[in-house]
């Protein structure tokens, strides 16, 4: 019984620690909310994970309005781990548009240089 507990406990941390999801993604409380546009001028779609809210996939050469609260991450999976696309901030102006192709290759060479 003791092994079955063990091996129960030992999946459940895997299966936890793998989500790559921390409590640094959740938007503070009462903050907040800036409404802007997510554009994708590739040919590509481009899936993004946006914790406790959705998990949007934006189609080549479109463009989708969020409202999200300041503190808010917007993630996307890169070599199997999730990572941080951008963190909603005082400084995304109402109605602004984020061109996400070109900030995820942006993250994405940041993330190959430091290895």
């Amino acid at each position: 019984m003791m092994k079955f507990i063990y091996c129960l406990l030992t999946i459940s941390l895997l299966f936890f620690s793998s989500c790559g999801v921390s409590k640094s993604s959740a938007p503070l409380p009462n903050a907040e909310t800036i409404s802007f546009s997510l554009t994708n001028d590739s040919g590509e779609s481009i899936p993004l994970l946006i914790p406790g809210v959705m998990n949007p996939s934006l189609s080549p050469f479109s463009r989708s309005g969020v409202s999200l609260k300041v503190g808010q991450n917007v993630l996307f999976r890169y070599k199997g781990k999730s990572r941080i696309l951008l963190v909603v901030d005082s400084s995304i102006q109402d109605n602004a548009v984020i061109e996400v192709s070109q900030l995820l290759e942006q993250k994405k060479m940041e993330l190959d240089k430091e290895g």
